[in-house]
C-alpha cells in the first residue's frame, strides 16, 4: 500500500517532495505524533474493515459447509468453488491486517517496526489473488471442455485430475505468499510498509501482473468459445422434438443446466475481474507515477470485498445454495424435493452432478 502520502502530513514543515518530507521525521517522531493523529474516518476504516473481514469469513465457511453437508450440490465445479471459497476465507483473515493497518498507532508500532508483518499482509494478497485468477482458469476450462468437448470430458475429467489440479494450485498460492519473505527489501531509515518499495518489481510487476493478466485472457478466450459453442447448440435445442420416450426431453434438460452453470461460474468471473484489475493496474501504475494512499486503499478494499461477493452470488443465483444457506442459519425452508441420503463427501463427487 502507498502510505508516503500519510508519513508526510503529519510534519506540517514538509515540502511537496515527498522524499524531503521523509528524512525529517524519525521512526520515534511518527510514532508518538500517530498516537493523537487518529481521525473518525481511521476509525470508520477501522470498523468497516473488521465488520468486512468478518462478512468474508462466516460467508465463506458457509459456503463450504454448504457443499459439504448437501449432497446435491457435492459435484467437480462445486468443488473448484469449495476451494476457491478456502481462499477467500484466508483474504478475509489477512483483512484483519489491513483493520490494524488503517489505524495509524498500530500502523507504527506494528508494521513501521517488524517489516515480516508488513510482508505477510501484501503477501497474502498477492497469493490469494494468484490461487483465486487460477481457480478461474481451471472453472473455465472445466466448463469449455464440459460444454464443448463433452465426451472427452467424460472420459478424462475425473475427482481424481481435479485434486490434483486443486493442491498444485494451493502449492503454487502458498509458495508465492510466503515468497516475499525471503525476497523483501530491508526498511531503510525512513520505514515505510508501501508495497512497490518493500517488494522488488522482478515480483511485484513483472511477474504478479503478467500471472494475472495472461490468465486472464486465457479466461476471455475460454467463455468466448463457449459463447460461440451456445450459438450453436441454442438452434439445436430450439429444434429438439419430444418424444414419448422423454430421450430428447432429458437432453435438453441436461443442456440447459449445463448452461445455467456456465453462466453462474461466468457472473462469479465478471465481478472477480471488475473488483481486481484496478488495483493490479494500480500495483504497475505505482512503479511509474506516485498513486495516491488514498486510492490504493479505496481500491484495494474493492478488491477484498470481491472475497465476500462469492457468497451472495451463491445465495442470489443459486435456489439449492440459498435453501442450504437458510438450512444451516436454522431457518426452516420448504423444499418441494430434497434428497436426504447420506453419503460420503468424496465419494458423492461426480461428472454428472451439477448446479442446478
Amino acid at each position: 500500500m502507498n502510505t508516503s502520502s500519510d508519513l508526510c502530513a503529519i510534519n506540517t514543515s514538509c515540502s511537496a517532495n515527498t522524499s524531503d518530507c521523509c528524512v525529517t521525521n524519525t521512526p520515534e517522531d511518527i510514532s508518538n505524533l500517530d498516537l493523537n493523529s487518529v481521525t473518525l474516518i481511521d476509525v470508520l476504516l477501522f470498523m468497516f474493515a473488521c465488520l468486512l473481514a468478518a462478512f468474508i469469513c462466516i460467508g465463506n465457511i458457509t459456503a463450504v459447509l454448504a457443499i459439504w453437508h448437501t449432497p446435491s450440490l457435492r459435484s467437480l465445479p462445486n468443488l473448484y468453488v469449495a476451494s476457491l471459497a478456502c481462499a477467500d476465507f484466508i483474504v478475509g483473515l489477512g483483512c484483519i491486517l489491513l483493520a490494524l493497518f488503517l489505524l495509524p498507532p498500530t500502523r507504527s508500532r506494528l508494521f513501521f517496526r517488524y517489516i515480516h508483518l508488513c510482508v505477510l499482509m501484501q503477501g497474502l494478497n498477492l497469493g490469494m489473488c494468484a490461487v483465486s485468477v487460477l481457480h478461474m482458469t481451471l472453472i473455465s476450462v472445466d466448463r469449455f471442455l464440459y460444454i464443448a468437448r463433452p465426451y472427452f470430458y467424460e472420459r478424462v475429467v475425473k475427482l481424481r485430475p481435479a485434486v490434483v489440479a486443486i493442491c498444485a494450485i494451493w502449492t503454487f498460492g502458498v509458495v508465492y505468499s510466503l515468497l516475499p519473505q525471503f525476497i523483501h527489501r530491508p526498511y531503510g531509515d525512513q520505514p515505510v510498509c508501501d508495497v512497490t518499495m518493500v517488494l522488488p518489481i522482478g515480483y511485484l510487476f513483472y511477474s504478479s501482473c503478467t500471472i494475472y493478466f495472461s490468465l486472464v485472457l486465457l479466461i476471455v478466450i475460454m467463455y468466448s468459445f463457449i459463447l460461440r459453442t451456445a450459438v450453436v447448440q441454442q438452434k439445436a435445442i430450439t429444434a429438439v422434438t419430444v418424444y414419448p420416450d422423454g430421450s430428447k426431453g432429458r437432453n435438453l434438460s441436461t443442456r440447459k443446466s449445463a448452461w445455467k452453470s456456465v453462466k453462474f461460474f461466468f457472473v462469479v468471473f465478471g465481478v472477480f475481474f471488475v473488483c481486481l484489475t484496478p488495483v493490479v493496474v494500480c500495483l504497475g501504475l505505482d512503479y511509474f507515477y506516485n498513486v495516491p494512499g488514498e486510492i490504493y486503499r479505496f481500491l484495494n478494499l474493492v478488491a477484498i470485498m470481491n472475497s465476500g461477493m462469492n457468497f451472495i452470488i451463491f445465495a442470489i443465483l443459486k435456489r439449492q445454495f440459498r435453501h442450504t444457506f437458510l438450512k444451516l442459519l436454522g431457518l426452516n425452508v420448504c423444499r418441494k424435493t430434497e434428497s436426504n441420503d447420506q453419503v460420503s463427501p468424496l465419494a458423492a463427487v461426480s461428472n454428472t452432478s451439477y448446479l442446478k
